[in-house]
């Protein structure tokens, strides 16, 4: 194993409010805390960036509107260069970028760690050209060496898709920054407040198909008679299709409030937090609604069952609007059922250790001796019963 000293991380963007992008942050800072060099890289720069006060890092693209496949050389060269003096290259968002750093630590014959961030046999099917991004996405993984997936289901897709070895898939949940939530939290937004007497309820990500937000949008056209509100925060790709479904349909109710800086003050007013994606990696925002105490509805998908069960939350086959309007006319009636459910949240939640996040990731990056179960499962069974004890919980159930 190598005792890694230098670790140069390659990512795409660091827009603000983006999953991954918190996650990195709270890994650079715990490598940093235990003694580690980091150096991270950005593929190209975005206008509306986290802040990245304290991280060594240099962007390659200034025009956030170049495309990366036409300027691939000026990339390959960019990592190639910053990438000599160190120990270990990490890629840290899925396909593109993982492809870069294959070829770059190809080049300068070291070792890589890529860092899984969705269910890869399902986002590939977004790409014009599916085969060949699985091949060399499979190829990228193979030759890693190590590969670290923020959920079981990414874990399994990894090792049963993508015929990467067991022994070096290694399991590591995102962390969440609770102080920092707190904090934003309490802070006051003008624009944020709600009607008395409105069950108000909130989604989060990015305006895309893969979020399933028409199907949220059909539920409500079925909720007519409830005082519901729904306000989604994100914007993206899908935006104009949504307005236009929202506009046809005089939905007076729904808002899409696109990009949120902060959308803590957001969750915190929020009755019902809603979920609907039709495939995740793993949600931050849903870990962060549950830590606000929120009653959580939840598409019916792998990820979401790993950790949460019907004690605290409730479930809907993704494409079924009828059985999501259903639901949310049960809750938005019942505030006793609302409360249960924000408790069974906040018990998940609290279970939760983030030290142990710290401890699994020094075994990853060897600044901590492996435990005696170690992060690599050497069976399905092992990969559940690793994340019943990350968590503390034993309400997880294998699918």
């Amino acid at each position: 194993m190598i005792k890694s000293k230098k670790l140069l991380f390659v990512i795409d963007v660091m827009r603000s409010g983006g999953g991954a992008q918190k996650v990195l942050l709270i890994l650079l800072k715990t490598l940093k805390k235990n003694g580690l060099q980091t150096k991270l890289i950005v593929l190209k720069k975005t206008q509306e960036l986290v802040d990245l006060q304290g991280v060594d890092v240099e962007f390659i693209l200034q025009d956030e509107n170049a495309k990366l496949t036409t300027n691939t050389f000026v990339i390959l060269d960019s990592i190639t260069k910053s990438a000599q003096g160190f120990d270990v290259m990490v890629s840290f968002m899925d396909f593109i970028t993982s492809y870069f750093v294959a070829l770059s630590a190809g080049i300068l014959k070291m070792p890589y760690y890529c860092f899984v961030r969705c269910k890869p046999s399902y986002a590939e099917n977004n790409f014009p050209q599916p085969q060949i991004n699985h091949n060399l996405y499979a190829f990228c993984l193979q030759n890693a060496q190590k590969v670290v997936c923020n959920s079981k289901s990414s874990y399994l897709d990894i090792e049963n898709n993508f015929q990467v070895a067991r022994e070096k898939i290694y399991l590591l949940y995102n962390p969440i920054d609770t102080q920092q939530i707190l904090q934003k939290a309490s802070e006051s937004l003008v624009e944020v407040y709600k009607d008395p007497g409105t069950i108000l309820c909130v989604s989060v990500g990015r305006l895309h198909p893969v979020k399933n937000y028409k199907t949220l949008l059909k539920a409500f056209l079925k909720l007519k008679d409830f005082n519901l509100a729904l306000w989604i925060l994100g914007d993206g790709e899908q935006r104009e299709e949504l307005e236009c479904f929202i506009r046809a349909n005089t939905m007076q109710n729904v808002k899409i409030l696109g990009y949120q800086y902060n959308i803590y003050p957001y969750l915190k007013i929020a009755d019902i937090f809603i979920h609907s994606s039709l495939s995740e990696g793993f949600s931050n925002a849903v870990l962060e609604a549950a830590f606000l105490r929120k009653p959580l509805i939840l598409s019916d998908i792998p990820v979401h069952r790993e950790l949460f069960t019907k004690e605290s939350a409730e479930f809907f086959m993704p494409e079924n609007a009828g059985e999501l309007a259903s639901l949310l006319g049960r809750l938005a009636s019942d505030s006793g059922e609302r409360i249960r459910l924000s408790k069974g949240a906040e018990r998940v939640i609290a279970s939760c250790q983030n030290e142990s996040f710290e401890k699994m990731l020094g075994q990853i990056f060897a600044f901590e001796k492996p435990s005696d179960n170690g992060l690599c499962a050497e069976s399905e069974e092992d990969i559940f019963v690793y994340t019943s004890s990350y968590f503390g919980i034993s309400a997880v159930t294998k699918e």
